[in-house]
């Protein structure tokens, strides 16, 4: 397996943006480790290989503590949830975590969990669940915002936002060859929620892309892959 690794730069920025330090709780004797959620109460992070060449990413899960600020790296905790529904991504396999170490000086901090791909997931989504636990250095106790899950996938299938309308004007026929090809070079994400002119740049790009592509590219039919814009 290709050892590429591909941070998730989405979650990271976000987590710095909400990383201040005016949100930090008075200092004491104790400190209260937590999850930093990039999405407002939503412990789930979403990920598909469609949107990456690579076989091997790390997965950005924000944590922050309040208390008496850190003069040393100290080490917390984590468990995971097992079990055939609350986790099936095979560890070391598919997943491996980091060394759980919180470093001094910031009161924010990343678990970049290792998440390998595999065949399987083509045909299906797994995922990953566990929790911050507390230990002699942390104390995890504010219920809401312990738990992370992480759901992995490599399937592809046509998205709602590649309707007629998508077909006729921007990127023509759906294929999943040319969604991945899409995804991995152009744009990720929901292409429906783009403005007309948004979605003008990133069909022409697509359409330039392939257009500098030797040799040019087939589509799943065997005929040249081409989009519906003009330009």
């Amino acid at each position: 397996m290709k050892k590429t690794i591909a941070i998730l730069a989405v979650a990271a920025s976000l987590f710095a943006t909400a990383c201040n330090k005016s949100e930090i709780l008075d200092p004491t004797d104790q400190r209260y480790i937590y999850m930093s959620y990039p999405e407002s109460g939503n412990p789930v992070f979403n990920f598909s290989f469609v949107s990456t060449i690579k076989e091997t990413v790390e997965i950005a899960v924000p944590i922050k503590f309040a208390g008496r600020p850190l003069t040393e790296d100290l080490a917390y905790a984590v468990k995971v949830f097992p079990g055939n529904k609350d986790t099936t991504l095979k560890e070391g396999e598919e997943y491996e975590l980091p060394e759980l170490i919180f470093h001094k000086e910031d009161f924010c901090d990343t678990i970049f969990v290792t998440v390998h791909k595999t065949a399987r997931m083509e045909t299906g989504t797994y995922n990953l669940k566990f929790s911050l636990e507390s230990n002699d250095n942390f104390h995890a106790t504010q219920t809401g915002f312990l738990e992370a899950e992480l759901r992995v996938t490599a399937q592809i299938s046509q998205p709602s936002w590649w309707n007629q309308n998508v077909i006729d004007f921007y990127l023509g026929g759906y294929s999943d060859k040319k969604f991945r090809l899409f995804s991995q070079n152009i744009f990720v994400g929901d292409y429906g929620e783009l403005d007309d002119s948004e979605k003008q740049y990133y069909a022409l790009k697509f359409k330039y892309w392939l257009e500098d592509q030797t040799p040019p590219v087939e589509d799943e039919d065997g005929t040249l892959m081409k989009v519906a814009i003009q330009g």
